[in-house]
């Protein structure tokens, strides 16, 4: 048993190979060679001794079985996100600085509403149970003294009551059609 044959030729190719993988810097590719690595040592534990070493070969099984599964996750992470027009206007007017992905999740918990003219949205001194954005159109905020200011696309609705959790300063109407999340 102490010779030199395939086995433990391939047992120390497979550590050589983890040596590489934990030198690399990218996950992917520290994965990858780790999966590498546990095939190589895989025969070892199986045929060289004269009962195989079960325990470890079920271990590494689990060790490839969960990067193979990592390595999956990393795939559908590093696609490109897909947003639709208005996703992408929405996107490049309001929140550029936010990451693709992190916009899409946050995008896909609201919904779109198509308003008529003149829609009432926020009433003077209620609480605000969600936030609303201007995606398209205008929205009309009348202030106590009846100053009017408008909101225009890519502004928020709401935005300082939902924050405090207090209660509207304000009614605020649609001026003209308008879509807001």
């Amino acid at each position: 048993m102490n010779d030199w044959n395939i086995y433990i030729i391939l047992l120390n190719c497979g550590y050589i190979i983890y040596l590489a993988a934990f030198l690399a810097k990218k996950i992917v590719w520290l994965r990858l060679l780790t999966i590498t690595g546990n095939f190589l040592i895989v025969p070892y534990f199986l045929y060289f001794h004269e009962t195989p070493l079960w325990n470890s070969f079920v271990w590494t099984c689990i060790y490839t079985v969960i990067n193979l599964v990592m390595l999956f996750i990393i795939y559908l992470e590093s696609r490109p996100v897909s947003l639709d027009d208005l996703e992408q206007r929405i996107y490049d007017r309001t929140f550029k600085s936010l990451e693709p992905r992190v916009f899409k999740k946050l995008i896909d918990h609201g919904s779109l509403e198509e308003i008529q003219p003149e829609v009432n949205l926020v009433t003077r001194d209620s609480e605000l149970d969600s936030l609303m954005l201007v995606a398209e159109g205008e929205a009309e905020v009348v202030l106590k003294h009846g100053e009017h200011i408008i909101i225009p696309t890519g502004g928020f609705i709401g935005e300082q009551s939902f924050i405090t959790g207090g209660k509207t300063s304000a009614d605020v109407t649609t001026g003209k059609e308008a879509t807001t999340i």
